[in-house]
């Protein structure tokens, strides 16, 4: 009972103290306001833009922690030695005021839409839930996709990749995927492309080889089975199935010709000495008229020997009503038909070219294919000899990582000549293109 009267004194007495005293108003105690709620999660499918990635906790550190599946320093590593980060900057030089000025374009460079969309991430304003700066240049989302769908779940426990390319992630793991993101800018697609207006403007002439430009970017990304010979497969087949859609694009719109679909030299040479081998050569059709440029087709036909011999057949005689059609300036229907054909029969050759396995003396076989193909070599263009030089490139650098000595061998003093014979485009002979792959064979 004591205690009982002591507590009930207590109450007696804090309650008494929340009284007003005589002569004074009662003043209730403030109410304290509820926290915000949190502003929602913007839906899948906006930008957030890099900061949001770039936490020292995140992708932020600036080197490598080795605590989780990833790296954790992607940031930095992309802003520090990444040419996609600096894509931007480009368009404030002397070569892209020029290039603006012979297309007419009304403002600089760095306000056209033309530049930004490849050199920028250049999306809608209506996409835009966070901070993208054109500054940024190519950034994380451009090519792993709009993070708003998964960027704040995809740490939780038990969150799987899957969920995240559900959100909006785009699945660069997939190498058809991975080939087709790059292609986007570095072949053109129906948003994007360099045509052949911006070429004539003076805008570099554009070579892409998916794992020859993948292994030279300074990597983000652990070691995998997606990358070396399976890419450069795959990003072979890819970027032919590509091609075959821009120039069914083409022929369809009102662009048709599409000069840039074309081989450069039949046009564009010297009427010279130094450039007689294209006389003696000869033309596909015509003399002097423009050629569709086999750039796509001259490794990927060696690659399909070996994946789907039967598909390579069809698809000869698909390329070559490809050629022939686009040789005649005068049938865009005729070279949509070829070109949706063709198309449809690599697409169907795909999985095949993806279930190719691929240990050292299969590269090596794959190499002396490549460098005994002297005949398609004397009747294609120098966009072709880059492609050939890229592939034996890629293929070199598959057996130097696991040898590495083989850096400094003959091997690849020879693959070095092979880019000195394509640097100058306009002095390119194919005969000394054709004896340098001669060389290569005779090392391999």
């Amino acid at each position: 009972m004591k205690w009982l009267g002591i507590a009930i004194a207590s109450i007696a007495l804090a309650v008494a103290a929340q009284q007003p005293r005589v002569g004074q108003a009662f003043q209730p105690a403030p109410i304290q306001p509820a926290a915000p709620a949190p502003p929602p999660e913007p839906p899948p499918g906006q930008y957030l833009g890099v900061a949001s990635c770039a936490s020292s906790g995140c992708h932020g550190s600036t080197h490598p922690l080795q605590t989780t599946r990833v790296l954790q320093n992607e940031y930095y590593t992309w802003l520090r030695n990444d040419r996609h980060a600096s894509s931007y900057n480009v368009l404030f030089n002397a070569v892209s005021a020029r290039i603006a000025r012979n297309m007419r374009l009304e403002k600089k460079p760095y306000q056209e839409k033309v530049c930004l969309d490849c050199h920028s991430t250049n999306v809608p304003a209506q996409l835009i839930a966070g901070m993208v700066d054109a500054e940024d240049g190519v950034q994380c989302e451009a090519c792993h996709g709009p993070a708003s769908g998964w960027r704040a779940r995809h740490t939780d426990q038990g969150w799987t990749h899957q969920q995240s390319v559900a959100q909006g992630m785009i699945d660069l793991h997939d190498i058809r995927v991975r080939a087709h993101v790059c292609d986007r800018c570095h072949l053109g697609s129906a948003e994007k492309e360099v045509d052949h207006e911006l070429i004539a403007s003076g805008h570099p002439l554009l070579a892409f080889e998916l794992d020859n430009y993948s292994e030279s970017m300074p990597a983000h990304w652990h070691p995998n089975d997606t990358h070396g010979v399976p890419a450069w497969a795959i990003g072979q087949a890819v970027a032919f199935r590509d091609s075959m859609n821009n120039l069914a694009r083409h022929a369809r719109g009102e662009k048709w010709p599409e000069f840039s679909d074309m081989s450069c030299t039949n046009c564009h040479h010297a009427l010279e000495p130094s450039s007689i081998w294209r006389q003696e050569r000869g033309w596909p059709e015509r003399a002097g008229l423009p050629a569709w440029s086999p750039q796509h087709w001259a490794v990927l036909r060696l690659i399909l020997a070996k994946a789907a011999p039967s598909t390579r057949a069809q698809l000869d005689d698909a390329v070559a009503r490809v050629a022939s059609r686009v040789s005649r300036m005068n049938d865009p229907a005729g070279v949509a038909t070829a070109a949706d054909e063709a198309r449809q029969l690599v697409e169907s050759a795909i999985p095949r070219v993806a279930s190719l396995t691929w240990n050292e003396p299969d590269v090596r076989a794959m190499m002396v294919t490549i460098a005994s193909d002297r005949e398609f070599i004397l009747r294609s263009d120098v966009h072709s000899a880059e492609q050939v030089a890229l592939a034996l490139q890629s293929l070199a650098s598959v057996l130097t990582r696991r040898d590495p000595r083989l850096a400094a061998s003959p091997m690849m003093k020879a693959i070095d000549t092979l880019f000195v014979d394509v640097r100058d485009r306009s002095a390119y002979d194919p005969n000394r293109f054709a004896a340098h792959l001669d060389e290569l064979r005779a090392v391999l």
